[in-house]
């Protein structure tokens, strides 16, 4: 009966195509950060990246499907969603519900994470686009607990420039506290963070860069303890235009990586991971109504990783192929992921916790699905 039905949702869905795209479900099925979108593929998303790209996608509302929860997994995605509109000389935008902050360590500690998270836009073109981003989060629980007074509050800009070929961007986590554990005077904090990058672009060729840093600080039953993170990106992409349906993409990037901290017993110290991985991907215009895309990503040569005592270890195969589709209805458009139910994040498994890996499930045909309307 599922089957049925969900034949019948996509032959119901047959009209026009338009190439306006705005999901973490397309960014992902290419291979790409389904929360900071891509630097080379052109998708609404990049504005987690590079606030100035809302200046080349504007006039749309998107909603992310999920739940109200804080991880955002192919199997349980976090739901978002926002606004974002064409005014005058200028483009703004409102979003709701967007974190891509550090979560997974202080909430298993027992302090709360960021909520009730808005994001504000505003770009425009002054001959070199420019673009700017305000994210507030904040949050308070004085009764699960006994006795402890939890709260958050978190504050963080991004701004960005595109000069023609030529873009870069920056991201500041200014402020991101968590105050109230399992007793009122714990404490988790982000210390500054921020990501800066750029890319230039030569004829189907985009070469990029990036460099991030995280340092976050927590006291917890009196032992304070600090968590240290960086990453180097350097690598280059193309999108090939086979003609006027069908897009191919690629990218390779070198990646060295950094992690550091002073929890105590083994674990602590510095640890280090290089790796090189290469992405292949399309898209490709299946009918008036239907796009399909896919893509494959591997890392070549260099997939090491140097422990807290200096030994070094190759890490073990990482293929990751993904796959997904857009149903449009005119200006409305359905993105997700085809096929899968696995733990997936941006590319990455973190879990095996799936049960359709590597099949095409008509009975759960799209996961991480979004629905966006443009204007």
């Amino acid at each position: 009966m599922k089957r049925n039905v969900n034949v019948l949702v996509i032959a119901g869905l047959a009209v026009l195509s338009t190439n306006a795209f705005a999901s973490k479900a397309r960014v992902q099925a290419l291979g790409q950060d389904g929360n900071r979108g891509s630097e080379y593929i052109a998708d609404s998303r990049n504005v987690f990246r590079n606030p100035a790209a809302l200046n080349e996608t504007k006039n749309y509302l998107v909603t992310e499907w999920g739940t109200a929860v804080n991880s955002d997994a192919n199997n349980a995605p976090r739901a978002e969603g926002g606004f974002f509109r064409e005014m005058g000389a200028f483009n703004y935008g409102l979003y709701l519900g967007n974190d891509g902050s550090m979560n997974t360590t202080r909430v298993a500690n027992g302090f709360l994470a960021q909520d009730n998270a808005l994001d504000l836009f505003i770009a425009g073109d002054m001959g070199v686009k420019w673009g700017a981003r305000l994210h507030y989060a904040g949050g308070k629980d004085e009764a699960t607990t006994a006795g402890v007074n939890k709260k958050n509050t978190a504050y963080g800009i991004g701004l960005g420039v595109v000069a023609g070929a030529i873009e870069g961007y920056a991201n500041v986590d200014i402020s991101d506290k968590s105050e109230g554990a399992a007793a009122s005077g714990d404490e988790w904090k982000l210390k500054p963070s921020y990501l800066v990058g750029g890319s230039f672009t030569w004829t189907d060729y985009t070469f990029f860069a990036s460099y991030e840093n995280t340092k976050a600080e927590q006291k917890l039953a009196a032992a304070n303890t600090t968590a240290k993170t960086s990453a180097i990106v350097v690598g280059a992409g193309r999108t090939m235009e086979i003609n006027p349906t069908a897009r191919v993409f690629g990218d390779v990037k070198v990646s060295i990586a950094s992690s550091e901290d002073t929890t105590g017993g083994a674990a602590a110290g510095k640890t280090k991971t290089n790796t090189l991985p290469v992405t292949f991907g399309m898209e490709a215009d299946a009918t008036s109504w239907l796009t399909l895309r896919g893509a494959v990503s591997q890392n070549v040569f260099l997939n090491e990783t140097k422990d807290v005592n200096g030994k070094k270890k190759t890490n073990a195969n990482q293929t990751f192929v993904n796959a997904g589709a857009t149903l449009n209805f005119g200006k409305l458009k359905v993105d997700g992921l085809i096929g899968t139910s696995d733990a997936a994040r941006n590319g990455t498994v973190s879990a095996n916790n799936g049960t359709n890996q590597g099949t095409l499930t008509t009975d759960n045909l799209l996961t991480k699905v979004a629905v966006s309307y443009w204007f």
